[in-house]
């Protein structure tokens, strides 16, 4: 966080990668203070090997609890399962709160005992914030958790982009000026039915991605070009600003369905662009219901010829949805929102 903090003070990126601390700040009712992730290496080394990861911070963590009314964690478990253990057993009483983007454990597991884990788990935080809320009625359903329950401890709320970082940028350039579409991304991105979309589309496309992540195939047509070297967040919006239309291409298992496209719709949103994405019903954003976006079927390669084909050079529904999307972007899906409603519960639990 401190590293995505100094990224924001240098400009280079934008404040929701901090998950709502510069807007608190300026809100000033809630002080939020970055604990150093890192000081001790020997610490995590331990952690991963018994799958504890970030150990280190959750250790130091126990020094400070005087100087914190409400540990904030917004990668739920990946830092608090220590910390977690340690409520379970009546050894950590300040309140957590979490965010929570993806099926949370072993909640989609077929066994009950694996569920009734999870549910335990799950329970130790004091309020779990799902950006979803299907993913949050879900998790509801499949933990069997009590109404009174989610009263208390969960609630929703849409994390969107920044309402300034990206005006730095040239936003307005006609679409009918921007020569490519584009697809980043490295999380469950579906990059090999795109490129095979591609031999039937004649428009160019760039997709940014890692060498984690990097297309299968080995028949890559001339339109498409692949990028899989480090590019700084900052150069990457460069090639965002010239796009015609921002695709999300996803593929994932079921047990997986929770988030997966919606860092991929901050850009569309930030940038006014129209895009063309894999259906996720998990998302808190419906870009075809909103009219700023075309859904595709997982592993669909005629929808996403269809799709692109029939929107790349349609100017006035492009024109349409770049409405829809800069509209949606001022009304419901930015950062000074998602910080509104955490204020209210990080509040609710200093109070407490």
């Amino acid at each position: 966080m401190e590293n995505a903090y100094a990224l924001w003070e240098n400009g280079t990126s934008g404040s929701h990668h901090v998950w709502g601390k510069v807007e608190l700040d300026r809100r000033g009712k809630v002080e939020m203070i970055l604990f150093k992730h890192e000081k001790y290496k020997f610490l995590n080394k331990i952690g991963n090997f018994f799958g504890v990861t970030h150990l280190d911070q959750q250790v130091r963590i126990l020094g400070y609890l005087k100087q914190f009314d409400v540990l904030y964690a917004p990668y739920s478990l990946s830092n608090t399962k220590l910390l977690v253990l340690l409520k379970l057993i009546g050894l950590f009483s300040k309140p957590i709160v979490v965010t929570i983007h993806q099926p949370f454990l072993f909640s989609r597991s077929s066994n009950r005992w694996k569920r009734l884990f999870t549910k335990t788990i799950l329970l130790q935080y004091e309020s779990s914030i799902f950006l979803s809320k299907p993913l949050m009625d879900d998790t509801i359903e499949a933990l069997e958790i009590p109404k009174e329950t989610v009263t208390e401890k969960f609630s929703t709320a849409q994390w969107g982009p920044d309402v300034n970082f990206y005006s730095k940028f040239n936003i307005d350039i006609p679409l009918e000026e921007c020569s490519y579409v584009i697809s980043a991304g490295h999380t469950d991105r579906d990059y090999d039915t795109l490129i095979e979309a591609f031999t039937h589309i004649d428009f160019k496309l760039k997709i940014f991605c890692t060498e984690h992540s990097i297309p299968k195939t080995k028949n890559i047509p001339a339109n498409v070009e692949i990028h899989t070297k480090f590019i700084p967040y900052i150069q990457l919006l460069e090639h965002y600003v010239n796009a015609r239309m921002i695709l999300i291409p996803l593929i994932y298992p079921r047990e997986k369905e929770g988030c997966q496209g919606m860092t991929g719709i901050q850009d569309v949103i930030a940038f006014g662009k129209p895009v063309v994405m894999t259906r996720n019903p998990f998302l808190n954003i419906d870009v075809e219901e909103e009219g700023f976006g075309v859904y595709v079927e997982k592993m669909d390669i005629s929808g996403w010829v269809n799709a692109i084909n029939g929107l790349v050079r349609d100017f006035e529904n492009l024109n349409a949805m770049q409405n829809a999307a800069a509209e949606v972007y001022r009304t419901k899906f930015n950062t000074e929102i998602f910080a509104a409603s955490l204020e209210k519960i990080l509040l609710q639990h200093e109070a407490d």
